[in-house]
């Protein structure tokens, strides 16, 4: 088994998954793949600047948080488990033997886990190769990937997170074909694909993405971020996306927490000035790069103006603030190229 993983042996495996269940690393760089009470899949908003509850929450089971050795033997007993579901669960008792110390039953879990769920190797590999895209090296993680595709054709959080690593390269067109692959059954490959659409110009498909996730409720971005990036394709497609975003917060809510005063400020009711001390004082801003998705909005308000320069200033100060993981980040750059 430790050989058939392409090189990554159980060490290494352990590595990835303290890595993969750490925050914030987890919360830049995770893709759930519908599996929410798995540590490994959760925090999605973080990567367009969410910031829901604290960065690394335990999963929980029919009774309570499964935050000790003994919750997850409880849960292992019950018989209706899936196999993925047990073999997450005995990563993530590897996971606690290893923060107290037990190398040995940590070992032994994952050994079990891998036998439990064999796919469970390709997500260890899918994590791995977000942490490389997320330091910059997007083409290691892109060929790790396409190694693994060999080995299991098709395997859904690989193709995603090969998807993720070209648009942080910039080749939109080749992550829609991987987020295309999946986009139907799954919220959270939609809400990327709905990015890879709007870095790529298509305003209008990018829109019916953003409307089929606010329209059926689901939970893979807060209302709040759909409504705000639906703003910026309204602007790209020359609509009133002032006067539809005011609708849009009276459809859908408009929270007190962050990133709400960026649609206040959208919206025409916060200044420049305001939106900027929100952005560096408000906890949940400090929290989920606040500045860097402030000045992309602030920017694409430059563009709805028609002040172009400006907006490439704002653009270029997004870039710096944002990690290369950021949506806002992906957006600068394309809108960047579009401006010259």
């Amino acid at each position: 088994m430790r050989g058939f993983l392409l090189g990554l042996g159980v060490a290494t495996m352990v590595a990835a998954l303290a890595a993969a269940l750490a925050a914030p690393l987890a919360a830049q760089t995770g893709v759930p793949m519908d599996r929410d009470w798995d540590p490994m899949a959760r925090d999605f908003n973080r990567q367009e600047g969410g910031a829901d509850g604290p960065p690394n929450p335990l999963p929980h089971g029919l009774v309570g948080a499964i935050n000790s050795v003994a919750a997850v033997d409880r849960e292992l007993e019950r018989r209706e488990l899936s196999a993925k579901e047990r073999g997450s669960l005995l990563m993530h008792r590897a996971m606690l033997n290893l923060t107290s110390g037990n190398q040995a039953q940590a070992d032994r879990d994952i050994e079990r886990a891998l036998r439990t769920d064999p796919t469970l190797k390709y997500d260890l590999l899918a994590s791995r190769a977000r942490d490389m895209a997320a330091s910059g090296r997007t083409q290691p993680a892109i060929d790790l990937v396409d190694r693994a595709l060999q080995d299991q054709p098709g395997y859904a959080p690989l193709i995603t997170t090969r998807g993720q690593a070209r648009m942080m390269q910039g080749d939109y067109a080749l992550a829609l074909a991987d987020f295309n692959l999946n986009a139907d059954t799954s919220d959270v490959v939609r809400r990327l694909r709905a990015q890879a659409y709007y870095t790529n110009g298509n305003y209008k498909e990018a829109v019916g993405d953003l409307d089929y996730l606010l329209q059926t409720g689901s939970s893979v971005s807060r209302p709040i971020h759909l409504v705000l990036w639906r703003y910026a394709n309204n602007v790209k497609l020359r609509r009133d996306a002032r006067g539809l975003l005011t609708s849009d917060l009276r459809s859908y809510g408009e929270p007190e927490a962050w990133p709400a005063p960026i649609a206040r400020f959208l919206a025409g009711r916060l200044t420049v000035g305001e939106l900027e001390i929100a952005a560096e004082t408000d906890k949940d801003a400090r929290q989920s790069d606040g500045r860097c998705l402030a000045s992309y909005f602030m920017a694409m308000d430059t563009v709805r103006q028609g002040n172009q320069a400006r907006a490439r200033e704002l653009l270029r100060l997004t870039q710096a603030r944002c990690g290369i993981t950021h949506f806002a980040n992906w957006a600068a750059a394309a809108e960047l190229k579009r401006l010259r």
